[in-house]
C-alpha cells in the first residue's frame, strides 16, 4: 500500500439536516462548552492537520452567523446530504474531501491523516475510503472522496429523481476502500454519530466516565 498521508485535502462538515429527530440543530449541541461545529473546526483546521481548507455545508438554510468559517450552500437544495457533498467538492481546492457529519463530533484530523493511508494502493488510485462504525454500520458521510467523482455526482443531481439520491445506490458505481473504525486510532468513538437526545446523552455520558 501507498502511504498518502503526506497529501493535502479540503474538509467539509455537513451541518445541512434538518436534525428532525434531534429536536434541536446539531451542529450547536456542546460537548465540554463547545458546539459540535466549532469543535470539529478547530481540531480539522488546527496546527500539524493534512486539511488546508476547511468549510461548513449548510445546506439552503441556515448560515450560524455567529461562527466564523467559510461556508459553502448546497447547489441542489432539498437533495440531503448527497446536495452538501456535491457542492463541498465543487468549491474544495484539493484533490482530496474529508467529510464528516457534524454530529460525529469526536472525528478529527488524526483520522483524516489515517484513512488517507487507504486511499492508493500499488496499483490504482481510490475513489473513496469510508468508515464502518463500532456498530458495523457504514458511514457513508465520514471518510474521504477523491475529487474525480464530482462529475457522477453532480449528474445523479441533475437528473432529479428521488432514487438518484441514495449514498449507498451512488457508492456501487465507485472504487470504495471501507475500513472498520477498530482499524482506527480511538476509532469507535470518533465514528460515533448522534441522531437523537437518547444517542447524545449516552455519548456524553461515555465521555464523562472516561475521564
Amino acid at each position: 500500500m501507498i502511504m498518502n498521508s503526506q497529501y493535502k485535502m479540503s474538509a467539509v462538515i455537513l451541518c445541512g439536516g434538518k436534525s428532525r429527530r434531534m429536536g434541536t440543530d446539531k451542529a450547536m449541541l456542546a460537548a465540554e462548552g463547545t458546539p459540535n461545529a466549532v469543535r470539529l473546526l478547530r481540531t480539522l483546521s488546527g496546527e500539524g492537520s493534512p486539511c488546508t481548507d476547511v468549510w461548513l455545508s449548510i445546506g439552503s438554510g441556515e448560515s450560524y452567523p455567529a461562527i466564523h468559517a467559510k461556508k459553502v450552500s448546497d447547489r441542489f437544495p432539498e437533495c440531503g446530504p448527497m446536495g452538501g457533498l456535491e457542492a463541498a467538492l465543487t468549491i474544495c481546492r484539493e484533490e482530496y474531501l474529508f467529510v464528516t457529519p457534524v454530529d460525529t463530533p469526536f472525528a478529527d484530523a488524526q483520522m483524516a491523516r489515517e484513512l488517507m493511508t487507504y486511499m492508493a494502493d500499488d496499483s490504482r488510485q481510490r475513489d473513496a475510503v469510508l468508515v464502518i462504525d463500532g456498530e458495523g454500520r457504514l458511514q457513508t458521510l465520514l471518510g474521504i472522496y477523491h475529487k474525480r467523482v464530482l462529475p457522477a455526482l453532480t449528474q445523479r443531481l441533475l437528473d432529479g429523481r428521488r432514487e438518484k439520491l441514495r449514498m449507498r445506490d451512488f457508492l456501487r458505481d465507485l472504487d470504495v476502500v471501507y475500513v472498520k473504525a477498530e482499524e482506527l486510532t480511538d476509532g469507535v468513538r470518533k465514528s460515533t454519530s448522534c441522531n437523537t437526545p437518547e444517542e447524545w446523552q449516552r455519548l456524553m455520558e461515555q465521555e464523562i466516565s472516561s475521564i
